[in-house]
């Protein structure tokens, strides 16, 4: 099992900053974004400071599914 963001942290323009993961780390957004790059994060392939994130199918895949409600966890 892979790590979840269950927690975010935003500037002053409602962007995020820092994501809290389900271990406790706090990790900033580009952290967060090579985590999922990696794919050490459960389900999600990449994350943006704006809230969107997105899922690959498979590694190499052009198919993927796309959101925007990163922004809407509970923030801490």
């Amino acid at each position: 099992m892979g790590t979840k963001f269950v927690r975010v942290r935003k500037d002053g323009r409602g962007n995020i900053t820092h994501l809290l993961t389900n271990d406790g780390r706090v990790v900033s957004i580009d952290e967060a974004r090579t985590m999922a790059q990696n794919g050490e994060v459960d389900s999600l392939s990449d994350v943006h400071a704006d809230g969107t994130w997105e899922i690959r199918d498979a590694a190499g895949s052009t198919e993927y599914a796309e959101g925007n409600n990163l922004d809407q966890l509970p923030e801490f």
